[in-house]
């Protein structure tokens, strides 16, 4: 399975900044989501942050890329996959496209750490959730 799609949206003018361009935190809130979807998709949805493991990851470090400016009205999509699940922590792996031609407007890699949302700390990711994870890895 590897990479997979995660998220999907038109910017709109309210996303851009005064330079005419995606506001920076913007993308992060795309990565926000697109990590939410990745989550979802190797089982730590919102059943499972709400109720259930109440686990989720967290970003605690992240290294971005900005290869072109993008514009209100352009459709973006992001896809995702993990580089490296360790005791405590994964390494996410984000790309976004533009939709009309499938150009590479931003990546990034973000280091996050699996939070128990009780205690609000660092937890170790178990055996199960890690066996899941590993159909989402990819070669960065």
């Amino acid at each position: 399975m590897a990479i997979i799609e995660t998220f999907r949206r038109v910017i709109d003018p309210t996303d851009c900044d005064m330079l005419g361009h995606m506001n920076i935190s913007r993308y992060f809130g795309c990565v926000s989501d697109a990590g939410l979807g990745l989550m979802t998709a190797f089982g730590l949805g919102h059943d499972q942050l709400t109720g259930g493991r109440r686990q989720a990851f967290a970003m605690v470090h992240s290294d971005a890329t900005y290869h072109r400016e993008v514009l209100a009205g352009e459709w973006v999509y992001m896809r995702s996959g993990i580089a490296e699940v360790g005791r405590r922590s994964a390494t996410f792996q984000h790309w976004m496209y533009r939709g009309t031609d499938d150009e590479l407007l931003f990546d990034v890699t973000a280091k996050c750490v699996l939070m128990d949302l009780e205690a609000r700390k660092a937890t170790v990711i178990d055996e199960d959730l890690k066996a899941q994870m590993q159909a989402f890895l990819v070669e960065v």
